[in-house]
């Protein structure tokens, strides 16, 4: 059984990236998101760019697999979302509500106490946007402008964290979401 899914086209710097730290994955193609015949899964990354067409084909199966994301995250997964870099989303397909707006640059955080505040490897990361958390997220890292940047929501057993950070997740994160979550089916 993969530990993470990662949801669209491969990648050879996530690939190194969780061979590095020993954790099994497999790529999926947006396309067979809902089939019976996926194994269950501790972890799910939706990387950037996920909404937007010249970069992914992932956002409509999002939206049609929106109940199995639900039940994934119920049943105990870490379900890891980045900015769709388009110029707005509403995360309709999530359980959470959550909005996006598109707005590049450097950004500084504060460092916090958060447990899922390990996913940034700097106080300055590059953001391709910032987040307005609805109900059921809390904020975990803002920027300088008081924007959330990293935000993370209890849903069930499980949790979502979404990120505007422009920069791949720290190996101290990905370990401690693979510790946290319970194999789930998506």
């Amino acid at each position: 059984m993969p530990d993470i899914a990662f949801i669209g086209e491969r990648s050879f710097l996530f690939e190194k990236l969780f061979q590095d730290l020993g954790a099994s994955y497999q790529f999926l193609q947006p396309s067979v998101l809902g089939s019976p015949f996926l194994p269950q899964y501790k972890m799910v990354i939706i990387p950037t760019g996920f909404a937007n067409p010249q970069y992914s084909k992932t956002l409509a199966s999002l939206q049609r697999q929106k109940s199995r994301l639900a039940d994934f995250v119920k049943a105990g997964g870490v379900l890891t979302v980045f900015g769709p870099v388009v110029p707005e989303h509403n995360f309709e397909w999530l359980p959470l509500p959550l909005r996006y707006i598109c707005e590049y640059g450097p950004r500084k955080v504060e460092p916090t106490e958060h447990e899922c505040s390990c996913l940034l490897c700097t106080i300055t990361p590059e953001c391709d946007g910032y987040l307005i958390p609805g109900e059921g997220f809390e904020t975990v890292l803002e920027d300088e402008r008081g924007r959330a940047v990293l935000v993370a929501g209890k849903y069930g057993r499980g949790m979502i964290v979404a990120s505007s950070v422009h920069e791949f997740p720290a190996s101290e994160y990905i370990l401690w979401a693979l510790s946290k979550a319970r194999p789930s089916r998506m």
